[in-house]
C-alpha cells in the first residue's frame, strides 16, 4: 500500500487539487492530512469538502484550532 501526507492546504483549493492528482496518477491508496486545511486562502469549504468526499483523515493544525473556536494560547493568557 502506498500511502502520502499532505498538509498546509490553507484553503487553496486549486492547490489541493493539483497535488490530489498527481497522488492519484502515481498510484497513492490512502492520504492523511496533517492539519492547517483552513486560513490564508478563501475556499475553504471546498477543500473540506474534497477532503470528507475522499475520506482524508484530517488532524487540526494550529489555523485549523483557532477557527473551531480554540483560539492561540495567548488568547487565553497561558
Amino acid at each position: 500500500m502506498k500511502m502520502a501526507f499532505i498538509s498546509d492546504i490553507h484553503g487553496n483549493y486549486e492547490a489541493l487539487k493539483a497535488v490530489l492528482a498527481e497522488l492519484d496518477s502515481l498510484g497513492i491508496s490512502r492520504v492523511y492530512c496533517a492539519g492547517d486545511v483552513v486560513g490564508y486562502y478563501s475556499q475553504v469549504n471546498e477543500c473540506c469538502r474534497e477532503l470528507r468526499e475522499r475520506n482524508i483523515p484530517c488532524v487540526m493544525g494550529n489555523h485549523d484550532w483557532y477557527m473551531a473556536g480554540g483560539g492561540f494560547a495567548l488568547d487565553r493568557g497561558v
